[in-house]
């Protein structure tokens, strides 16, 4: 497990003791911790001082930040980042410092998380933090880190992966502006937004050792695990590469590729249909449930603070098709997805829904006056006049069950069931959509003989 650390690479933190930690991770850094080198070129930015204007300030507005102004300041033959610069000036600024104006940031980070930059390695990032070209980022087994791009495109790397930011060109918001990453190992979920009509367009990319992925305005992912890549669409339409063949793959679809060999596609599994309606309310004595898949060998259920599951704090895979909710989350509104795995371990279309989790808060059972003839059934809470949900399903390990909620004593509920089988009910008091008690005892109404 990684220990955390800050380490200034040309700094004076003593890295003794931490080199076991830190071999593998440096392996894969390599060029990453160096200081940026420039040279003059043909294609460095050139820039036409308007008015006259401290240096920083010009580097402020064409970097959107003055990080590197003391650089462009020495490229340029000026003093000091403060020197006023004459109107009429033609500035100069070396590619590579175009190129790392901040344009991605770190906006959630979970578990084993190594962010590598030119001259630091931080272990875990930063919430805000910056991220450059050359930038790259290690996870372990419970690490999880989400990258928002200010041009729309969002990167969720998963446990267990290797990626670099290869390539972010943004110098002017009149052009198309390039992201590309590199996906050593692992997974990368990727959710690009498409720009207005009339923009310039994003061109996104990731490229594994088997395939590559380049999209304009779609959700995808790719997996590079056990000598094979996998390229599964989400949404859109996703052109990818692999052993030099080109593809277009339309949402449903997927692309096997692995060394020596063809591209595969394939169908991706359809998304499983959950039985939690939006906003249901779970605590930890519900089971989130969905319809199996035929060819799922698995599920992925991920639990999020939002819908771009970016804020995720639980991730599992699951073999059958119900699961309990974990016990360490606190109370709040959450979102699910679920998603079905095949055989080839392509992870299918999701489903996703909004949930309230709440506390158990009062352990007190709930009491029912129940009546039933030839179907018509009443029930009604005895000593308690507040807000109450009821579960009625024929098996309470059946994922096709409803929920229905009575408000208050007077009103009751009255409900047409089919009396030729057997129905179980049980209930709980609500007093928010993150408190509730325990369920009561389960009633049963056996089916007319």
């Amino acid at each position: 497990m990684f220990q955390p650390y800050s380490i200034f690479m040309n700094g004076s933190k003593n890295l003794q003791g931490l080199s076991k930690t830190l071999a593998p991770i440096l392996l894969f850094l390599g060029a990453a911790v160096s200081p940026l080198q420039v040279t003059a070129t043909d294609r460095d930015h050139k820039v036409l001082v308007e008015k006259a204007q401290p240096l920083e300030q010009i580097v402020d507005k064409e970097l959107d930040s003055d990080r590197f102004a003391r650089q462009i300041a020495e490229y340029n033959g000026i003093p000091g980042i403060t020197t006023i610069v004459p109107a009429g000036t033609v500035l100069q600024i070396p590619q590579p410092y175009l190129r790392n104006r901040e344009f991605g940031t770190v906006v959630f980070a979970k578990g084993d998380v190594v962010h590598a930059q030119q001259e630091l390695v931080v272990n875990p990032p930063m919430k805000g933090a910056y991220v450059y070209e050359g930038d790259r980022f290690i996870t372990g087994e419970d690490g999880f880190i989400s990258l928002h791009f200010s041009s729309g495109a969002i990167i969720n790397v998963q446990p267990e992966s290797r990626v670099s930011v290869t390539d972010i060109a943004c110098p002017d918001r009149q052009q198309p502006c390039v992201i590309a990453l590199n996906a050593q190992q692992g997974e990368v979920e990727s959710h690009v937004t498409a720009r207005p009509d009339g923009a310039p367009p994003i061109k996104f990319s990731v490229n594994t050792p088997f395939l590559s992925a380049a999209v304009r305005g779609t959700s995808f992912y790719v997996n590079a695990n056990r000598g094979a890549d996998r390229l599964g669409v989400t949404e859109g339409v996703v052109g990818a590469d692999a052993a030099g063949t080109a593809t277009e793959l339309p949402e449903g679809q997927g692309l096997l590729a692995e060394a020596n060999a063809q591209p595969v596609q394939v169908d991706l599994l359809r998304a499983p249909v959950l039985t939690s309606e939006t906003g249901a309310i779970y605590s930890t004595e519900d089971k989130l449930r969905w319809q199996v898949l035929q060819d799922a060998q698995q599920y992925k259920l991920v639990i999020s603070e939002d819908e771009q599951m970016t804020q995720r704090v639980f991730t599992d895979s699951i073999s059958g098709n119900t699961a309990f909710l974990p016990q360490d989350i606190e109370a709040g509104e959450y979102f699910v997805s679920v998603a079905g795995i095949d055989g080839n371990q392509f992870t299918g279309m999701p489903s996703i829904v909004s949930f309230n989790y709440a506390t158990i808060t009062d352990q007190e059972a709930l009491e029912f006056d129940i009546e039933s003839s030839e179907g018509i059934v009443s029930i009604a809470p005895l000593s308690y006049t507040g807000q109450v949900e009821i579960i009625i399903t024929d098996d309470l390990d059946n994922p096709s069950f409803e929920r229905r909620e009575i408000r208050s004593l007077t009103d009751g509920a009255v409900l047409q069931l089919a009396p030729s089988q057997d129905w179980v009910i049980r209930g709980r008091k609500v007093f928010s959509p993150t408190s509730v008690s325990a369920y009561s005892s389960d009633y049963v109404l056996r089916a007319d003989k």
